[in-house]
């Protein structure tokens, strides 16, 4: 585990590889998926968070190939970045899409960051509010996605169009005032 911020106030899912890979099944079929961006295929490999957030892996029983990525997160601590989870893209170029998605079950309303670093090393971040204790689709647009107002790594090139042709990383990190549980399934670049 990871003991201090992986990226200012949000989590960010990383890139390891800049390989492209054939795509599993969408989640929905037939519903835009270019490639997909994260599993949990391989366990929580390429998956970081601090100490306050424990992460495991369960079996999806809604679709045989897929895992399941279970977040434990503690109440806010006064750290911005404690609840951060990041996780490695397995595809980063991100050009053809418009769009990432996944689905994310929460065990109580509540509201996540997602974020991620472009190109030009501008973090971007969007805010989703989620409904309780289901299974929802969260849809990130590149069009509504907008520069981080709390954090930007040094060197960002602010005011610069965003540049998702070579994203490494993304994150996503739970924003409410208690402690819970946040389920996500494989995460997706979409048209």
């Amino acid at each position: 585990m990871c003991t201090r911020p992986l990226f200012g106030c949000f989590v960010v899912l990383g890139v390891v590889a800049c390989r492209r890979s054939a795509a599993p099944p969408s989640l929905v079929e037939g519903q835009g998926q270019i490639a997909v961006v994260h599993t949990f295929k391989n366990g929580l490999a390429g998956t970081l968070a601090n100490d306050a957030v424990k992460l495991r892996i369960i079996a999806d029983s809604a679709a045989i190939r897929d895992s399941v990525l279970v977040v434990e997160y503690s109440a806010p601590n006064g750290n911005p970045a404690a609840r951060d989870v990041r996780l490695e893209a397995e595809h980063t170029s991100w050009s053809e899409g418009t769009a990432l998605r996944f689905e994310a079950r929460p065990d109580h309303a509540s509201r996540i960051s997602v974020s991620f670093v472009d190109r030009n090393g501008v973090a971007y971040t969007a805010w989703k509010n989620l409904r309780g204790g289901m299974w929802q689709t969260v849809r990130v647009g590149f069009d509504e996605i907008r520069p981080n107002p709390y954090f930007q790594p040094a060197g960002a090139k602010l005011g610069s169009r965003i540049d998702v042709s070579e994203v490494k990383w993304m994150a996503f990190a739970p924003q409410d005032s208690e402690a819970g549980r946040l389920e996500i399934r494989r995460v997706e670049l979409v048209k």
